[in-house]
């Protein structure tokens, strides 16, 4: 029992040191929370790949329109990657954006294919379930006058969450958002979201472009540039609204796509464990492994403790025949045998934590909407469903089982 309660206590005290460093971290960062000025406005092509999308493409490219950015210097491309239904034919009607079909070949492929026809000198892809706040862009651009930034991240939000699994995915995208911002400022970005983050075209023409055989190109290309000893920034309350599963089966297959892929990538660049790459390489990543061990050890601690006590109350239940009301008429509360140790406040204080995390990523990324029912839900189930994403991720990747992924097995 000592060395169970140890490994407790040491795993929480972990948890909680890496949340007070980020905490920490936000703060001293304040004055960098407000987005530069741009010195000038930079021409900017924005891809839209596009497999089966006929349900959102309108909705998209109509935010994009609604761009509060100079025309002349904004160049939106609708690449349609062998899509089965009406994609093509509603991205086609709007005539102040170019459109293009090609054979399916993933996501890689279509933004390849963008890059290749693009005009502006920051390229940015938008995925096509996504749409865009008006004033995104212009609060993003002004990063690229420093010449070492190389990518520049908005905040994404799940837009208009309905199911309960959408609520959980509001409340983890929010969480998100203050993180990233953290991680901006320790220069330790390994994900750049496919929702409109910029790029330096001429980065991405010189190394390859995006890879086209990466089930998340948005990981590998963050990782690429950390590589390179590149900058990659936030803007915080850039929002963009993504569109996000509703229902378990198909949140399932994209947290596999997910995690699978962080994991092939982190792999792929395994050279970034090193102190040249500074925080990112000896405690971000290593973190990132770390965090998850946590998560699933205790999940299958409180599984076990429930079953084996839920176990243990059946054969108590049963010496007494089952018989709940005189056991229920018999019940009194005893204030006295209520708990109140270390692990309560470390409970507590691990919660008081996270509303803090969320409200400074409201604050900030100026989110207008507060699904309070949302919290709950995420609190009670997020932890289960993260541990067991993460476990599936890893049987895929040992059995090497190959992931479908816009019409293509990788």
């Amino acid at each position: 029992m000592g060395t169970q309660l140890f490994i407790i206590y040491l795993l929480t005290y972990i948890g909680l040191f890496f949340s007070v460093y980020f905490l920490f971290t936000f703060f001293s960062g304040t004055s960098r929370l407000a987005n530069p000025r741009a010195k000038k406005l930079y021409s900017v092509t924005i891809a839209v790949p596009a497999y089966n999308e006929e349900e959102t493409i309108s909705k998209t490219i109509h935010s994009l329109l609604k761009l509060n950015y100079p025309k002349d210097k904004l160049d939106i491309i609708i690449i349609d990657d062998g899509s089965g239904d009406h994609t093509f034919e509603i991205a086609s009607k709007f005539s102040e954006i170019r459109v293009f079909r090609k054979e399916n070949g993933g996501k890689g492929s279509a933004l390849n294919f963008a890059l290749q026809k693009a005009k502006g000198g920051l390229f940015a892809a938008l995925d096509a379930d996504s749409v865009t706040s008006p004033d995104a862009l212009l609060k993003m651009v002004g990063y690229f006058d420093d010449p070492e930034v190389y990518a520049v991240t908005p905040s994404l939000k799940v837009a208009l969450p309905k199911t309960f699994l959408q609520r959980i995915q509001y409340v983890e995208y929010l969480f998100g958002i203050f993180l990233r911002k953290v991680l901006s400022f320790l220069d330790a970005i390994h994900v750049t979201p496919g929702p409109l983050t910029l790029y330096r075209k001429d980065f991405l023409l010189k190394t390859g472009g995006f890879d086209e055989h990466n089930l998340t190109e948005d990981i590998e290309i963050a990782l690429r540039i950390q590589s390179k000893n590149k900058r990659i920034e936030n803007a915080i309350d850039a929002g963009v609204f993504t569109t996000t599963p509703e229902r378990f089966k198909p949140l399932f297959f994209q947290r596999l796509r997910w995690y699978t892929g962080f994991m092939n990538n982190v792999f792929r660049y395994k050279h970034l464990f090193h102190p040249r790459y500074k925080l990112l390489g000896v405690f971000i990543l290593p973190s990132a492994f770390l965090s998850v061990s946590i998560v699933i050890f205790f999940v299958f601690f409180f599984l076990i403790k429930f079953f084996l006590k839920g176990f243990q109350a059946i054969l108590n239940y049963s010496t007494v025949g089952f018989d709940f009301p005189t056991l229920f008429k018999q019940f009194r509360i005893d204030f006295f045998y209520l708990y109140f140790g270390p692990a309560l406040f470390l409970a507590l204080l691990s919660l008081a934590l996270f509303v803090i995390f969320v409200s400074l990523a409201s604050i900030y990324s100026k989110e207008k909407k507060f699904h309070l029912y949302s919290y709950p839900i995420y609190l009670l189930l997020y932890s289960f469903l993260f541990a067991f994403w993460w476990l599936a991720a890893g049987f895929y990747k040992i059995m090497k089982i190959k992931i479908v992924w816009g019409g293509r097995a990788l």
